[in-house]
């Protein structure tokens, strides 16, 4: 019995000691608040991980096709009040990103319909990174992985420019010409 008791209390404690949840931190090379945008895509491409606040940055630039400078934040609490990022979620800027959460914010940036689970994940927040990223892994804009693991910058690049092309051939942002796309040229 006291055996029994020792090895429940050792399990415990190393699944409270490995967490579900890290949060890992990562200091870039250089400070992207300083770049212009394609400057800071292409800086971000050769990162081998990418934060919080650079995520948040390239998210709204996906978002809006332009930048309006912002403070982490700002840029936070925008995000927030769009719903491309969840409230429970109060990450720091230097925390890294794992490929659950930049599904997560891929997903809503580009209005992706889901199926149920992604809806009632959405809802209570259990799992929403996960169906999140069966979502945009079946859209073939983030490759197949598990929520949990860290992209490079490169894949969060090419992420972000499949999801540039998904909102563009959906028409959701304006065209070079101003006018939104026509359902018809939409493939």
């Amino acid at each position: 019995m006291k055996t029994r008791l020792a090895w429940a209390v050792l399990a415990v404690a190393a699944v409270s000691l490995a967490g579900c949840s890290q949060h890992i931190e990562y200091a870039p090379s250089q400070d992207h608040q300083a770049l212009e945008s394609s400057e800071f895509l292409h800086f971000m491409a050769q990162e081998p991980m990418v934060t919080y606040d650079q995520l948040g940055r390239a998210a709204l630039l996906l978002a809006d096709g332009e930048e309006r400078p912002m403070s982490f934040d700002e840029r936070v609490a925008e995000l927030k009040s769009r719903g491309i990022v969840r409230e429970e979620w109060n990450y720091a800027a230097d925390t890294i990103v794992n490929r659950g959460t930049l599904a997560y914010v891929i997903l809503k940036v580009c209005r992706m319909p889901g199926g149920i689970n992604t809806f009632l994940s959405g809802l209570t927040g259990l799992g929403c990174e996960r169906y999140a990223l069966k979502e945009v892994t079946r859209r073939k804009i983030v490759p197949y992985g598990f929520a949990y693991q860290v992209p490079t910058g490169g894949e969060v690049a090419r992420a972000l420019a499949r999801a540039d092309d998904y909102m563009a051939k959906r028409g959701l942002y304006e065209s070079a010409e101003g006018e939104l796309d026509s359902p018809e040229d939409i493939e």
